[in-house]
């Protein structure tokens, strides 16, 4: 498998990070461009009965000032708009649409679409998290195309991420897989964690492991990496052979065992066993240690 199987990961869309602050020159291409306008509401999108694409517009939805640039796609310009409630309740009325998660419908959407839809949830995620500065506690305004927040002292504030690692560990002809206590019964999926502050992105793979497995490992090496706005992280993904099998698990875990490949792949068909979504890295790690399901 290649980074480019991965979910979420390909798209033609151009940031055009330089043209954030030229308000102008926005102004100018939105008069002979195509727009397209995003409205989203605590991350989720609007679908419309019986489609499977979110909805977008060429007018503009809500306040110009909750409004972010995101891009040019094949010479369209796309931006998200985050509502209020009101303005969220309103729209659904008009349209006969509900706002409905990412998750849902992340399979139905294109590479492009599928891309926006991360990006247009993280942004306004974000937005909704920074409505006052963490510095002075006075309120933010949105700035540079709404990918900067700057509050009545002149603090500035960016879009940030939280790096998580992911990693399929394996020992021959097995694989290792755990489930939380908060999953949904039979779930499983690989052992992952969020690096620490002063830790580097390897340190953090075999801490994590070790944490959750009592497992040590080896032959580090790296899968590929997936944006995951739920609510802003990234995966950075890995995989790594186990120097031993003997697990204990941390408080943090409900199980974590191992599974034979030929095992995993009859559970999973069967259904006694089910791995995270298909659109997650986790998922792109099983399925390139244990082949397709078909």
């Amino acid at each position: 498998m290649k980074h480019s199987d991965i979910y979420f990961t390909r798209t033609e869309l151009d940031r055009c990070a330089n043209m954030r602050d030229q308000k102008q020159r926005l102004k100018q291409l939105k008069k002979f461009k195509p727009c397209h306008y995003v409205p989203v509401y605590l991350g989720n999108h609007l679908y419309l009965a019986g489609e499977e694409q979110f909805y977008s517009t060429d007018q503009p939805v809500g306040s110009s000032k909750a409004e972010t640039f995101l891009g040019i796609l094949h010479e369209e310009l796309w931006f998200s708009c985050s509502l209020t409630e009101q303005q969220a309740r309103d729209l659904e009325e008009a349209t006969g649409g509900s706002f409905q998660s990412l998750r849902q419908y992340a399979l139905a959407l294109d590479d492009d679409q599928g891309h926006v839809a991360l990006y247009s949830r993280g942004m306004d995620l974000w937005h909704r998290r920074r409505v006052y500065c963490s510095i002075c506690g006075t309120k933010n305004k949105a700035a540079s195309s709404g990918h900067k927040m700057v509050c009545e002292n002149g603090h500035e504030q960016f879009p940030h991420i939280e790096p998580a690692v992911i990693v399929l560990i394996s020992k021959g002809s097995k694989c290792l897989l755990g489930r939380k206590h908060s999953w949904p019964p039979n779930v499983y999926s690989t052992l992952a964690g969020f690096v620490e502050a002063g830790e580097s992105i390897e340190d953090a793979v075999h801490r994590e492991v070790y944490e959750e497995s009592n497992i040590r490992i080896k032959n580090l090496s790296y899968f590929g990496s997936q944006p995951w706005p739920f609510p802003s992280s990234l995966m950075i993904a890995f995989k790594a052979e186990a120097r031993s099998d003997d697990i204990r698990l941390d408080d943090e875990m409900e199980d974590v065992r191992w599974f034979e490949r030929d095992d995993l792949i009859k559970w999973v068909n069967q259904g006694t066993i089910i791995l995270s979504p298909r659109f997650s890295v986790a998922n792109s790690l099983i399925t390139d240690f244990i082949g397709d399901l078909g």
